[in-house]
């Protein structure tokens, strides 16, 4: 069974490596971000509104590896800057760049549930 990576933001060749080449890591990898991002999503959106600073940077930093594992290279550069500027960037911009974040890990999610759906 081809894997058909039909993809906007996840880069599949990261997972296809760490995982290397067993279908049933992928999955369970794949399960493992399904299970795990939706849940730290909605904890970052209630830091946010929280105005929790520090804890949206945790959140973030919590979920940096994986987004990594799974070629979401889009957000770390965003990640790292709030990590290092989350105590004295303006609300305003923390709010920007956390939304943006969050629209990338919401494409991320919909690839992920369309890999599952179409190949397992």
């Amino acid at each position: 069974m081809n894997i058909h990576w039909n993809t906007t933001i996840v880069n599949p060749q990261e997972l296809i490596n760490i995982s290397r080449g067993d279908k049933n890591r992928m999955l369970k990898y794949l399960y493992q971000f399904q299970a795990l991002i939706p849940v730290r999503i909605e904890a970052l959106k209630e830091s946010l509104k929280a105005e929790d600073r520090k804890m949206v940077r945790q959140i973030l930093h919590q979920m940096t590896p994986q987004l990594q594992f799974f070629g979401i290279e889009d957000v770390v550069p965003s990640i790292k800057k709030l990590e290092l500027e989350y105590a004295t960037m303006p609300f305003e911009d923390l709010n920007s760049l956390v939304d943006n974040i969050l629209s990338k890990l919401n494409l991320a999610i919909k690839d992920v549930d369309s890999i599952l759906k179409d190949n397992f």
